[in-house]
């Protein structure tokens, strides 16, 4: 198991995807805290301003969350569908005959660069959010107390994001086509169905991925940035979040792996 996971971390540090979405969390992370600051602001003579209010503190903490939405799924189909874009499928199974085995180092991989990114997210805000902060005239130290209230939620949903794409990849195989599909589900796909559903049946689709990690993530996704609580009053509870997004990368993962893992990929 160890040579088996150790082997999967390298290859997702040869892949280019993979530091493609790293490249992307650092400016997107970047524009949130701008984002967070300029809706802080509103004063006069005042076009940014320190963040003041409980949830603008912890917005500003988990600002890569936004990018982490989509980048996270899109790492997890990576790490599956590229052994299918560059045929590298069938040395990996010569290597490590027990299909299950590889299908659980995956899972590790995917998991570990997931939350390394929510680490660089975190890293992105300790070197321009605080001192853009404290420029303002923010406290640092009032601030980093909602680390607590931050970190844990924002782990959780990143890992569980990235192993729901690394389901997915399992079942179509094709990596241009999983990118295409978590993107367009995450942006359009999601947002759509929950506003059909709200609007004519009255139900709240809660429990579909963005919106189970919204809920997981909880201390930072509830009431946006603009401190507006409306748009995700509906979410579920943090463990139901939890719950719904375990599901979503363990029913993937287990499709995937008894129609797809163990065909024969030659």
């Amino acid at each position: 198991m160890k040579n088996a996971v150790r082997s999967e971390l390298l290859k997702m540090r040869t892949m280019p995807g993979v530091w493609v979405c790293f490249g992307l969390a650092f400016p997107l992370t970047a524009l949130l805290i701008w984002a967070v600051f300029a809706s802080a602001g509103g004063e006069p003579g005042h076009t940014y301003l320190y963040v003041h209010t409980l949830n603008q503190k912890r917005v500003l903490l988990g600002a890569g969350y936004v990018g982490i939405t989509f980048l996270a799924p899109v790492l997890g189909v990576i790490c599956i569908t590229s052994e299918y874009r560059h045929k590298t499928i069938t040395s990996t199974l010569l290597l490590t005959p027990r299909r299950a085995l590889v299908l659980d180092a995956k899972i590790i991989a995917t998991a570990w660069w997931c939350a390394l990114m929510a680490i660089l997210s975190l890293v992105t805000v300790a070197a321009i959010g605080l001192p853009w902060n404290a420029a303002l005239g923010g406290v640092t130290s009032h601030v980093t107390d909602q680390l607590g209230a931050v970190v844990p939620g924002l782990l959780a949903a990143t890992i569980l994001l990235g192993l729901f794409g690394l389901g997915f990849g399992t079942l179509v195989k094709n990596q241009v086509a999983g990118i295409l599909v978590v993107i367009g589900g995450t942006f359009i796909l999601e947002p759509l169905l929950v506003a059909l559903a709200r609007g004519i049946f009255h139900y709240d689709l809660n429990w579909l991925p963005s919106a189970a990690a919204e809920a997981l993530a909880g201390a930072l996704a509830r009431g946006g940035i603009g401190g507006n609580h409306d748009a995700t009053s509906h979410l579920l509870t943090w463990w139901q979040g939890g719950v719904a997004m375990i599901g979503w990368g363990v029913i993937p993962l287990t499709l995937g792996y008894f129609t797809t893992v163990r065909r024969d990929v030659t």
